[in-house]
């Protein structure tokens, strides 16, 4: 089963000083070697991206815990908004569903609520 088909990636991306940080994401499959998933442009992994595009992706739970025997894989990620950013959040929405609708659904309500929103560009990784 290929990175794109799981139901939580972690994303492994690095700090300016070289220390790895992991979160949990939903992952799409983009055709060829290139995934996608939806994040916030004022996000850490995003400002990290910019500072360092490499990534790690590898299956998890839903809190972010590694799947015992899970292999990584790594890529370059690029930051991109527009059409490409669109293709992504259509192909979120269809892989996960309800779930999708309700985490809109929430931060419609919290951008109501004069917060930023939490899904407004995305991350395309090139797999190596």
């Amino acid at each position: 089963m290929s990175i794109a088909e799981k139901r939580y990636v972690r994303l492994t991306t690095w700090t300016a000083d070289g220390d790895p940080r992991h979160v949990p994401v939903w992952v799409v499959g983009l055709g060829g070697s290139h995934v996608g998933f939806t994040t916030g442009s004022g996000s850490w992994k995003v400002r990290r991206l910019h500072h360092d595009p490499s990534v790690e992706l590898q299956a998890c739970d839903m809190g972010g815990t590694v799947i015992e025997g899970s292999t990584a894989v790594s890529g370059t990620a690029e930051v991109v908004d527009g059409d490409a950013y669109r293709e992504v959040r259509t192909a979120i929405r269809r892989k996960y569903g309800i779930q999708y609708a309700v985490i809109w659904l929430v931060s419609y309500l919290g951008q109501l609520l004069g917060r930023k929103p939490n899904g407004d560009c995305a991350v395309i990784v090139t797999l190596d």
